[in-house]
């Protein structure tokens, strides 16, 4: 709320929340105020009639940096019946609900002394005391408005006053100030949790798709495919049975299976075991027990990389030709004796 409007507050248009762990104990002396220090400073003070008829209560929320006001509250009740009286050492926002205790609302009364306490409460005495709010510094403002209470209203008062540091956090919460917009660095930090959450979203989606329509009562975990856009093979050419490259996602089963391929150092390469269709998806089963298997959601073609068939063995060169050398001096010899028996009986 703005300095120039000063108007009575009405709480019950104040907004719950639940609070933070805020310490209500006045400051010790000469405070040293942090870069992480609360932006904001309560002043809280109640003034009950030594004699006469009324008495009260405020409580002024301002921004240290630019002692504006951000939150105001002025409760003057007259006739002033020694109602309950609201302790300025609770937080601002018990101290506050607690004001109407003290009697029946006089508005005009209450505007009257509300100008008082603006002459005195001034921008720069704000950003002083919220610089340096000492009991002593908070004795002489209070000093300072009582008598001039006293001198509008005709009327002995006595006060008491406590000063309570605010977090930015807290008047959000309670909607009294808006949010700051998000830095660079929490705007990429929201974004980042935002996709982490939007793909754990959709991995549990696909691994219910997954789950549907299938008889399998083992553990089925998370896989994509190794893309070999030289060699691979179309996804839309894949049949069971091929031998294809996986990563394995996900963290429980999953880690535990990618731990055992590391140690034993195997290649992540498993059969196809089933192919199903749905949603305008692909899922590719793969086989990598017998009480797991992997799936992969396939949306678009793409080459995966495949096992190539293993092929038989070339005979070597060398053995070739010694195999051939032997063939023919075998049939050399058979000739030499089939000569020699020709010339023995018919020559």
């Amino acid at each position: 709320m703005p300095d120039e409007i000063l108007t009575v507050h009405d709480i019950k248009n104040m907004a719950d929340s639940p609070r933070g762990n805020t310490n209500t104990d006045t400051p010790p002396a000469e405070t040293v105020r942090k870069q992480n220090d609360p932006e904001f400073l309560g002043l809280k003070s109640t003034f009950t009639p030594s004699r006469g008829d009324m008495g009260g209560g405020f409580c002024v929320i301002f921004e240290g940096k630019t002692g504006r006001t951000v939150f105001q509250i002025f409760w003057l009740a007259k006739p002033y019946a020694n109602g309950q009286i609201p302790e300025v050492g609770k937080d601002w926002r018990n101290f506050v609900k607690s004001l109407p205790s003290m009697g029946p609302l006089d508005k005009d009364w209450g505007e009257k002394l509300q100008a008082e306490l603006k002459e005195i409460l001034t921008v720069d005495e704000k950003k002083k005391l919220f610089e340096n709010y000492t009991k002593v510094k908070i004795r002489q403002l209070e000093s300072m408005y009582r008598r001039s209470f006293e001198a509008a209203a005709q009327c002995v008062f006595s006060s008491q006053t406590e000063a309570e540091p605010i977090a930015r956090p807290e008047l959000e919460r309670a909607k009294i100030i808006k949010p700051l917009p998000p830095t660079p660095e929490e705007q990429a930090r929201m974004q980042k949790e935002r996709e982490e959450k939007e793909k754990a979203e959709k991995e549990e989606r696909e691994r219910e798709e997954a789950k549907k329509e299938g008889n399998f009562e083992g553990t089925i975990i998370k896989c994509n495919p190794q893309v070999d856009p030289v060699k691979g093979k179309a996804s839309s050419e894949i049949a069971p049975g091929d031998i294809i490259g996986i990563t394995i996602e996900g963290d429980g089963t999953s880690a535990l299976v990618n731990k055992y391929l590391a140690e034993n150092n195997i290649e992540p390469l498993f059969p196809v075991d089933e192919i199903r269709e749905t949603q305008g998806k692909k899922f590719l089963y793969v086989k990598i027990s017998d009480e797991i298997r992997g799936y992969v959601a396939i949306t678009k073609d793409i080459k995966i990389r495949v096992k190539e068939s293993d092929k038989p063995d070339q005979p070597q060169k060398g053995a070739s030709f010694m195999n051939d050398l032997f063939f023919f001096g075998l049939l050399g010899a058979a000739l030499v004796a089939l000569l020699f028996v020709i010339r023995y009986f018919f020559l």
